[in-house]
């Protein structure tokens, strides 16, 4: 049987959780669907010139990036969780690329040749996406 000043600690957790779960929320939807900074991230113009980007805090780093045709692009996962760099998810931009599975430390390299902005995400966590201009 629970103490009063239990069951009243116990009460105030529940709380405290259930408006951590709707202040998650409302960040998440004021990201436009990305998590944490992934929204800062997306800020038009934010392109950078490199042909290395990394997976960390569910993100891609950089967001965007601009690199000339057929330069070779290194993805690699530093999360520990699963992710992908997949073209899409626009029909007309599938089957571009798609790294396949990374798991931690691994990486995966493309190359592309066509000039265009591609944009990709994670299959694993739709909400990651970022972009990458060909010139």
């Amino acid at each position: 049987m629970l103490t009063t000043s239990q069951q009243i600690l116990n009460r105030l957790m529940i709380v405290a959780g259930v408006g951590l779960v709707l202040a998650t929320g409302v960040v998440f939807v004021a990201n436009d669907g990305q998590s944490g900074a992934a929204g800062a991230q997306q800020a038009p113009g934010a392109a950078k010139a490199a042909d290395t980007v990394l997976i960390k805090d569910f993100l891609f780093e950089p967001a965007a990036i601009t690199v000339p045709a057929g330069t070779e692009i290194t993805f690699t996962n530093q999360d520990s969780a699963p992710h992908t760099a997949t073209s899409g998810p626009a029909p007309e931009l599938r089957g571009v690329f798609d790294t396949g599975n990374l798991v931690k430390d691994q990486s995966k390299r493309i190359t592309l040749s066509k000039p265009g902005t591609f944009a990709y995400y994670c299959e694993l966590h739709a909400f990651m996406k970022a972009t990458v201009t060909v010139t």
